[in-house]
């Protein structure tokens, strides 16, 4: 017969199994509270993206019904209709983009091709871009980039883009006609900091605890036209978080908004892996 284990007297005494068991008790509670609050603002951003993605499905169907219903359709009077139609179809493109984005970004299975890059030449290049773009055309556009700034950043330059896009989107959506974006870069010891701030109008303290959520957009975006699925923020930091970097804003209202993100520097002279 197997030889019974002999009972182990606990290390500890009574009184201290008993705190070492309160503070186990307190941190099961967290944890539970953690997981209550991730449930929940997952739920709120299913709630968010299912109404965002009927929105434009109603404008497609009740496009097609008052297309279906002419008689003497002609190409002029269907063409607003089908310009309707095309611009919804590209937002739902882009929600469903983003969404496909963000799940592979937390999932950790999205391939990044990380390269080092000199960081000057790509935000010249990228604000170049965004000074031919049209709908930058009611916005002063400014570049505060000091061209001998020295490094490199390893990053992948698709999503680097991604996250300017983002950003700049985000300052159009948020200011007005005659307003500037500026986009800037300095050294900060180990890592370049780069920003895009504006001269829009600005986020509320309480909005501003809540920007990086996913789903959330201010309730005070002045521009018509622009849509957005509530996730750019969220991807952007998602996206800096491969890169080890961070984001942060800073806003006043009525003033404007800066945000600001780091990107650890890499010498000239790094070699490639």
């Amino acid at each position: 017969m197997e030889q019974r284990k002999k009972f182990k007297k606990p290390e500890l005494n009574a009184q201290e199994l008993s705190a070492e068991l309160v503070i186990a008790n307190l941190r099961l509670k967290e944890a539970h509270e953690q997981l209550i609050r991730s449930e929940q603002a997952k739920s709120e951003m299913f709630a968010n993206i299912s109404h965002d993605l009927r929105s434009p499905i109603t404008t497609i169907k009740n496009a097609i019904e008052l297309l279906s219903g002419k008689e003497d359709l002609t190409k002029e009077n269907a063409a607003p209709l089908l310009l309707l139609m095309n611009q919804r179809i590209d937002l739902l493109e882009k929600m469903i983009n983003d969404i496909f984005l963000l799940v592979t970004l937390d999932n950790h299975c999205i391939q990044m091709e990380c390269s080092s890059i000199p960081l000057v030449f790509f935000l010249e290049d990228y604000f170049f871009s965004c000074q031919e773009d049209n709908k930058y055309q009611h916005r002063t556009l400014i570049l505060d980039v000091p061209e001998n700034l020295p490094g490199n950043v390893k990053v992948d330059p698709r999503h680097l883009t991604r996250v300017l896009d983002n950003l700049f989107s985000n300052a159009l959506k948020y200011s007005n006609c005659g307003d500037s974006i500026t986009l800037g870069a300095y050294l900060e010891k180990d890592h370049f900091i780069v920003y895009v701030e504006d001269t829009g109008i600005g986020i509320s303290p309480e909005d501003k605890e809540r920007i990086f959520d996913r789903c959330f957009i201010a309730k005070k975006a002045r521009t018509p036209g622009i849509s957005s699925t509530g996730l750019g923020l969220s991807i952007t930091k998602s996206i800096l978080s491969y890169f080890h970097g961070d984001i942060w804003c800073d806003s006043t209202l009525d003033v404007g908004s800066r945000f600001s993100f780091c990107l650890p520097l890499q010498s000239i002279h790094t070699k490639k892996n």
